[in-house]
């Protein structure tokens, strides 16, 4: 049977860490940052879709399937993007014309309508909005204004090869760029923060000064708000290319028909498949509608140097030719097998009524609040309406007040570990992934509890399952901070 040479000395799973950033690299104990691995791990209980997956069963062995199938030369790297935008365009049922761009990442996807915007408007200054800040992907600020947002770049080469890259600008695409940052909360009360006013200000400036606005807005922050479609007066400024408005979906919480309505309104849409729909980590997606799609296929692209570090000429939709070709042909192993395991998760989670899907997450949030209610002083839950699938909660102190973000990762890291040797219970012992910590303030944050696709599935089919999983990961989180001074303290002490 034939080998692909160029698959040689590449293994599984170890090539799903491959063509991403620092989040995916694993350390030495074998997990990254966020204490995952790039396979299941048997026995343990996830509720951390918010931050980062370890992949489902079924999300691995369809990644596993497509590396054989790329080992064998049965398929190559390219027909898998194509038939990954394929499917994507079918799951949504994406307006006609709509193009797919595959990124690494969410905050990769920031790139792209940023070059969209430059290639438009040439000559103009770009002013990059960026709304919710500090609730959306930690890189999202640095790559909207066309930088580097960690030192490891997803397509290497001898110039990027040990370099301090992160928030260094990209050759060719952070010139004339601007970023605005609109917070997500108060940095006093952790009340959310209103962006219109300040939206509509820079807006005005930008017409006035005859830059280009790019606005964001966030469907789905790390901590579940729902920002308002923008109802910025924009004149006609979007009709015309003069003004943008990117939809940040990446946490993948959001409902068809909201989907469909923004690309009929023009928006540009970030999407990933390593958030709700329990991809390994990373796989972004930017869904462009067919209007702006059809100015970009007449007009000539200055292909910046810099992207190359990013993305190669699978990534880009076919109808851009003139794009394709300014890329290396390269091929982006891993986020090709990323995006097979997302869509292995995606498409039996779509094919569910959508009434049927609503009314487990429905189901599934009530009974949390519920089940957190019985940890009071302990377990807090901070209420959010708006997404059913992420639930915040602030972790008490026995002496009063609330663990701080520092802590609040330390218990983070204990929920991953067996913790039978330090504390007598059997919940203990269940390794459990959650969200990592969010800061609200200054002094206050929150960790999270997040549903993926298949936790919802399993609401549908087996809810009793499904909460008796939540319920085991709730009590070890109370037993950790009930118990947290105690295990501080012997962090501590130890050698």
């Amino acid at each position: 049977m034939a080998s692909n040479p160029q698959m040689t000395g590449i293994e599984y799973p170890a090539i799903l860490t491959d063509g991403g950033d620092d989040r995916l690299t694993l350390n030495s104990k074998g997990v990254n940052k966020y204490h995952c691995k790039p396979e299941p791990i048997k026995d343990s209980l996830f509720r951390g879709s918010c931050t980062c997956n370890i992949p489902t069963e079924r999300a691995y062995n369809a990644a596993e399937a497509a590396f054989k199938a790329l080992q064998r030369e049965e398929v190559s790297v390219g027909d898998i993007m194509d038939g990954v935008r394929s499917s994507i365009k079918t799951l949504y049922n994406l307006p006609a014309g709509t193009e797919v761009f595959l990124c690494p990442s969410g905050s990769d996807a920031e790139y792209i309508p940023l070059l969209i915007a430059k290639t438009l408007n040439k000559g103009r200054k770009i002013v990059n909005i960026v709304t919710c800040d500090a609730e959306v992907g930690s890189g999202t600020l640095d790559a909207a204004g066309g930088c580097y947002f960690s030192d490891v770049v997803p397509l290497p080469d001898d110039d990027s090869a040990g370099q301090k890259l992160n928030k260094k600008s990209l050759q060719g695409l952070a010139e004339d760029v601007e970023t605005v940052a609109i917070p997500a909360r108060s940095k006093k009360s952790g009340e959310i923060y209103e962006a219109r006013d300040p939206v509509q200000e820079v807006v005005d400036r930008c017409a006035a000064e005859n830059s280009v606005p790019i606005v964001h807005c966030v469907q789905g922050s790390k901590t579940g708000i729902f920002e308002p479609y923008p109802d910025t007066n924009f004149g006609k400024m979007v009709s015309t290319r003069d003004a943008f408005v990117v939809v940040d979906a990446c946490q993948g919480r959001f409902k068809e028909e909201w989907l469909d309505e923004y690309l009929r309104k023009q928006a540009i849409v970030l999407i990933t498949g390593s958030k709700f729909y329990r991809g390994p980590p990373f796989s972004g997606a930017v869904l462009v509608p067919g209007s702006i799609m059809e100015r970009l296929i007449l007009t000539d692209v200055d292909m910046p140097a810099g992207l190359r570090h990013f993305m190669s000429a699978n990534e880009v939709p076919p109808a851009l030719a003139d794009w394709r070709s300014a890329l290396k042909e390269e091929d982006n192993v891993g986020l090709a097998l990323r995006w097979v395991a997302a869509i292995e998760e995606m498409e039996p989670f779509l094919e569910l009524p959508v009434e049927v899907r609503d009314a487990a997450m429905t189901a599934w949030h009530d009974a949390l609040a519920e089940m957190i209610a019985k940890y009071q002083g302990t377990l807090e839950l901070m209420e959010n309406v708006d997404c059913l699938t992420i639930v915040s909660i602030r972790l008490r102190r026995k002496q009063g007040g609330y663990l701080n973000v520092a802590q609040s990762k330390q218990v983070f890291e204990w929920m991953t570990h067996d913790m039978s040797s330090k504390l007598d219970s059997d919940v203990a012992a269940r390794r459990c992934y959650i969200g990592q910590p969010v800061s609200l303030t200054k002094e206050e944050c929150v960790v999270r509890v997040a549903a993926g696709s298949d936790a919802i599935r399993l609401m549908c089919d087996h809810p009793k399952s499904a909460l008796a999983e939540d319920a085991a990961i709730l009590a070890k989180l109370a037993l950790l901070v009930d118990a947290f001074e105690q295990l501080n303290q012997s962090r501590v002490r130890q050698p």
